[in-house]
C-alpha cells in the first residue's frame, strides 16, 4: 500500500505514533495542530516511503479530526482526506464543508 489513513492512533508517551517501526516505511504525518494539542490527535496518514515527496504534500488543516494530502501526477493533483466525525455531533462534517467551499479547493 503507499498510503494508509489511521482514526484514533495509539500514541506514545511521547505522543507520537510507533516511529520507531513504522519509520522504516511510512512517512508519519500528524495533523497541522498535532503539536500544540496531542492529546486531542485522532487521525494520522502514512505515506509510503517509495513516493518521492516532490509528489505529495499535507494540506493544512487546523483540526485534530482531520487531516489530508495532495498528491501530484501525470493525472493532476488528488486530495485525499482522514476525516474521525465523532458519532455525538456533526461538526466536523459542518467544518469539511467549510473547507471544502474555500477558493483553495474549488
Amino acid at each position: 500500500y503507499n498510503i494508509a489513513c489511521i482514526q484514533e492512533p495509539y500514541l506514545n508517551p511521547v505522543k507520537l505514533a510507533n516511529a520507531s517501526n513504522l519509520g522504516c516505511f511510512w512517512d508519519v504525518l500528524y495533523p497541522t495542530n498535532h503539536h500544540n494539542s496531542p492529546d486531542h490527535t485522532q487521525t494520522i496518514i502514512l505515506v509510503n516511503k517509495r513516493l518521492s515527496k516532490n509528489k505529495w504534500h499535507t494540506i493544512k488543516i487546523n483540526s485534530s479530526n482531520i487531516m489530508a494530502i495532495e498528491i501530484l501526477g501525470d493525472f493532476g493533483k488528488v486530495h485525499i482526506y482522514n476525516v474521525y466525525n465523532l458519532c455525538d455531533h456533526d461538526n466536523v462534517i459542518h467544518f469539511m464543508e467549510r473547507h471544502m467551499n474555500t477558493k483553495h479547493n474549488v
